[in-house]
């Protein structure tokens, strides 16, 4: 009799943890605010595996996250002298893994939150537009300025074709395909509905290199490679629907 009330006593224990398994999944949709003032949409699928006051909460979603460049170069030809301010402001398409652990003050998973996580993206498009500000000491020609768009394309070098870049494209590469860093922030979930405010901290360098030719270009413009890294400010909200627990 001993060994069936153990088993009877383990099986119970068993589906006591359980029941107290939250298992949920649903809809995401929110907005960033990104490097340079750039707006954003995210929307993707979130899943929540909780117990207690802890969950961890896996996602897949499309974001828009921006990144500024700006280039200066000066030109000398004898007494004439030229400077060049370049500014291209870039929104840059990802799908985005971030995996998130939170705290609820609500041993149900409701109330305030805060939570942190790492996130890994891959880039899968984006828009470029670009400004040009060229200003001489030539009194026949003082300067001019341009604007415009470029077509999108990732690549380690900025300029294309060139033979150490991964970008198969003819294009001036304007970001790294990967990218990678940690979120955090603060939320609120009561029943299904979860709101979060958090903060995307990028970790690796999303700006191009320039091609070893043009930092090795003797009596020419030698450009210094560059870092940038997005920083993102995040609002989203997840409407799960329960799949398991109680």
């Amino acid at each position: 009799m001993r060994i069936p009330f153990l088993l009877l006593l383990g099986g119970l224990s068993v589906a006591t943890v359980q029941a107290q398994t939250r298992i949920s999944i649903g809809p995401r949709l929110g907005g960033n605010l990104a490097t340079g003032t750039f707006l954003g949409v995210q929307v993707g699928i979130a899943a929540s595996i909780g117990s207690g006051h802890w969950a961890v909460q896996p996602a897949l979603v499309f974001t828009q996250k921006g990144l500024r460049q700006k280039v200066t170069i000066n030109y000398s030809f004898g007494t004439l002298s030229a400077q060049e301010n370049d500014q291209i402001d870039c929104r840059v398409h990802y799908l985005e893994l971030p995996i998130n652990v939170v705290y609820s003050l609500g041993q149900d998973g409701n109330g305030f939150q805060l939570f942190a996580g790492p996130y890994v993206a891959v880039g899968v498009g984006g828009q470029a537009n670009y400004s040009l500000e060229l200003t001489t000491n030539d009194p026949n020609y003082p300067g001019d300025s341009y604007n415009g768009s470029q077509q999108f394309a990732f690549g380690d070098t900025f300029v294309e074709p060139d033979p150490n870049s991964t970008n198969p494209v003819a294009l001036d590469a304007r970001a790294r395909r990967f990218d990678a860093g940690i979120n955090a922030g603060v939320g609120y979930r009561r029943g299904p509905v979860q709101v979060q405010l958090g903060y995307g901290l990028g970790l690796l360098n999303v700006q191009p290199d320039y091609p070893a030719n043009y930092q090795s270009n003797p009596g020419g413009y030698q450009p210094s490679n560059d870092t940038g890294y997005l920083r993102t400010l995040q609002l989203t909200a997840t409407y799960y629907f329960p799949t398991a627990g109680k």
